[in-house]
């Protein structure tokens, strides 16, 4: 998605969703062993921050605060790999 279309789809919206909150949601399947059932799930976070990158020319909405980030910098990997 590029922005001019994102911008389009919330120009779009009604006022009456102007108090809806912004959320990352991510869908999964967890498959149990031995079973022909599955169990699809969502989990949302919140959106609370973004940052624009001019060099990838990318919009980033993050669900982290900058602490956290930093945080995982600091204790993990920093190398992107």
């Amino acid at each position: 998605m590029i922005l001019k279309e994102l911008k389009e789809f919330v120009a779009k919206l009604p006022d009456t969703m102007d108090e809806f909150h912004v959320v990352n949601g991510e869908v999964g399947v967890l498959k149990e062993e031995g079973s022909d059932e599955n169990l699809t799930y969502r989990i949302d976070k919140p959106i609370i921050a973004l940052y624009v990158d001019e060099k990838s020319k990318e919009v980033c909405l993050f669900h982290q605060t900058q602490e956290d980030v930093n945080k995982v910098l600091k204790d993990g990997n920093t190398t992107g790999s």
